[in-house]
């Protein structure tokens, strides 16, 4: 009987899942607030499984210098220092010395989608029209397309960042786009670091 139960569970975490990832695209706030009031760690362990998925199926397509081990490492503690960022600078700027922890690395955790998206998005290109790519008219067509996507993935990557700020820290407006800033402060030379490593080009946040 428990194990109906857990086959139960499971299952249903994977179907509200994918709902959640479909409606992100479409409703990010409803959808994020719905998150928010969530503690189901399945959710967190698809998006993780997900992640982890992508490095092993992109080091197959491209052959990655380091382990793919190694980036979904490096990947996992990206994400709790994020979550761990913004957790501190709440305890640290409002009256507020507690935070739900389950629904912030959900939350957060589902701001990782758009990146994610991206960069099965990349690896697949990549796997389908390897550089070096044309000047012709259907190389510059896919250059536009591509820059289109990508443009369209980072707003999208912006909202839901924006959208996980505020409902896992109360942040005012202005409070989350200073916060934001520190945070691209601290992420810049830390993404330099790892680029001159050749870990990442461009890191997974």
């Amino acid at each position: 009987m428990d194990f109906e139960k857990i086959i139960s569970r499971v299952g249903s975490s994977i179907v509200v899942f994918f709902h959640r990832v479909v409606r992100l695209a479409f409703s990010p706030y409803k959808t994020m607030r719905s998150i928010a009031r969530d503690d189901d760690m399945i959710q967190l362990a698809l998006i993780i499984l997900s992640i982890g998925g992508y490095f092993y199926i992109a080091d197959k397509l491209r052959q990655y210098e380091h382990h793919p081990f190694l980036l979904f490492s490096l990947t996992l503690v990206h994400f709790l220092l994020t979550v761990g960022f913004f957790a501190l600078l709440q305890m640290a700027t409002t009256n507020e010395k507690e935070i739900k922890i389950k629904p912030a690395l959900l939350v957060f955790g589902y701001a990782l989608i758009p990146t994610l998206v991206w960069f099965l998005a990349n690896s697949w290109l990549y796997y389908v029209l390897p550089p070096p790519r044309t000047v012709s008219l259907l190389g510059k067509g896919f250059s536009i397309l591509y820059i289109s996507f990508s443009i369209a993935i980072l707003i999208w990557k912006i909202i839901t960042m924006y959208l996980a700020v505020r409902l896992v820290t109360r942040f005012t407006f202005y409070r989350i786009f200073y916060s934001l800033l520190l945070y691209g402060a601290c992420m810049i030379p830390y993404s330099l670091f790892l680029y001159s490593l050749r870990l990442f080009r461009i890191p997974f946040l």
